[in-house]
């Protein structure tokens, strides 16, 4: 059984990934949360109106060009760690679409804890195309990739953008619409997401921690 500790953890990652998107750029988006048994582990699955296959719905936000259609996708994947005392993210993605069903849109970042691949387990991808990259390509193996297929590494497992990056992106480039004071909201939740990185980077590396304490303990004082 999953601990209350670990229970209200997920409840609140849902309550916080809502509040954050209507909050700044959309409305009415309904984030749920599924738990999955994976033999003796447990994998939880959040996204907007997940479907019987769990699936997360796209949502719309309001562009700022007149009459076009921008849809966001995004959804989660937790586990437990391997010492089974904490959730983290084993998967997520966040991608922009023009419409509900769109195959390919204008770019989506990708998390996979892990990744077999060989690609960057944190990485961008963006629909566009590049003359110099036809140039490029391996005629023998990547005679018609186009810049959509490039895996852009963006900070690996610890320091990968966050959901409020993406949302500053959208508004400050003026795709999207954004209600105001949206700036001390995706501050507020960047900040939490970078202390819960930098504890989950210190229980990891707990020799390079007792270093930083006894620098500073003996450093003389400025």
């Amino acid at each position: 059984m999953i601990s209350d500790k670990l229970r209200d953890q997920t409840i609140n990652f849902t309550k916080e990934m809502k509040a954050l998107l209507n909050c700044t750029i959309a409305s009415h988006v309904q984030i749920k949360a599924v738990t999955l048994d994976k033999g003796d582990d447990r994998l939880f699955m959040l996204g907007h109106l997940l479907d019987k296959s769990l699936t997360a719905q796209r949502f719309q936000l309001k562009p700022r060009a007149p009459r076009v259609e921008l849809w966001m996708d995004v959804s989660f994947q937790l586990r437990l760690d391997a010492e089974r005392e904490h959730l983290m993210v084993h998967k997520s993605f966040v991608g922009v679409f023009g419409s509900q069903d769109a195959k390919h849109g204008l770019f989506h970042y990708d998390y996979e804890r892990d990744k077999a691949d060989g690609y960057p387990d944190a990485h961008l991808q963006v629909d566009a195309s590049s003359e110099l990259l036809a140039t490029l390509n391996d005629p023998r193996r990547d005679p018609g990739r186009s810049l959509a297929q490039l895996h852009f590494p963006v900070g690996g497992k610890r320091f990968r953008p966050c959901l409020e990056d993406v949302i500053e992106f959208l508004v400050v480039e003026r795709i999207v619409e954004a209600r105001d004071g949206y700036e001390k909201i995706l501050e507020a939740g960047r900040e939490r997401f970078r202390k819960n990185q930098l504890m989950a980077a210190m229980r990891r590396d707990p020799a390079t921690v007792d270093a930083f304490i006894e620098r500073y303990r003996t450093a003389e004082p400025a």
